[in-house]
């Protein structure tokens, strides 16, 4: 078992940092908080209270094994994590990025700059984010998905990587949206797995994705999701 750290920095009793981490001196942590080994916390980084950072994932009885991991974890810069967040081993985020209470980042996820992540956001396994995207209150985005730089996903949007959940299949196989630059899409839309979303496309609420929108630049809306008019011919 690692051995704990003798208050190096000074946290405090109800913080527990394992040997092995790595943590700038003006980093902040709230109690209550966790950090695991084979974690690098940059700094001016703030971590709320009853945050655990750098969990080794594992894996329950009808699941499939894990990916190969990247179990070192890497917080930048100027980052700030809200209280009861969990952010799992191999996970990367890139500075001056903004999570929320209670998001949930599971393993392997990759996070680029300034990118805001709202109030019980689930961002599962190998999952990629874009810079300056902002992604809204209690959304879920699947395993592997891609997101790409400046987009906007709103409240509640869920992004499957898996329409056959009851047959296992390797994690390699659960492919969730591949979503381009610039892209909108509202509140309560719901994305089928393995489904490309072209740059600049803008979805409405309520939405349901069911086949890859092509057409960038452009609105679509329904049930399914259907191609409404351009709306930026310039790109």
């Amino acid at each position: 078992m690692n051995e704990l750290k003798q208050k190096k920095h000074n946290f405090g009793n109800s913080v527990i940092v394992y040997e092995g981490a790595q943590i700038d001196k003006s980093v902040t942590i709230g109690p209550f908080s966790i950090i695991y080994p084979n974690t690098i916390i940059d700094s001016g980084v703030k971590i709320a209270s009853s945050c655990i950072i750098g969990k080794p994932p594992t894996v329950g009885k009808n699941q499939m094994p894990l990916m190969d991991s990247n179990s070192l974890t890497q917080i930048g810069s100027d980052v700030y994590i809200g209280d009861q967040s969990i952010i799992y081993a191999g996970v990367q985020i890139g500075e001056n990025t903004y999570l929320a209470d209670r998001s949930f980042l599971r393993e392997d996820v990759k996070i680029e700059n300034d990118v805001v992540i709202g109030t019980g956001v689930v961002v599962s396994f190998g999952a990629a984010i874009g810079s300056f995207t902002k992604i809204m209150t209690g959304a879920n985005i699947g395993g592997q998905a891609r997101i790409g730089r400046n987009c906007f996903i709103g409240v509640h949007v869920c992004s499957i990587n898996d329409n056959t959940p009851q047959t296992l299949k390797p994690r390699e196989k659960q492919l969730s949206a591949d979503i381009g630059n610039g892209v909108f899409i509202g509140s309560n839309t719901t994305i089928l797995p393995g489904l490309k979303v072209s740059d600049n496309i803008t979805v409405g609420a309520g939405s349901v994705i069911t086949k890859s929108l092509d057409h960038e630049s452009s609105l679509y809306i329904g049930s399914p999701a259907k191609f409404i008019k351009i709306i930026n011919a310039s790109g």
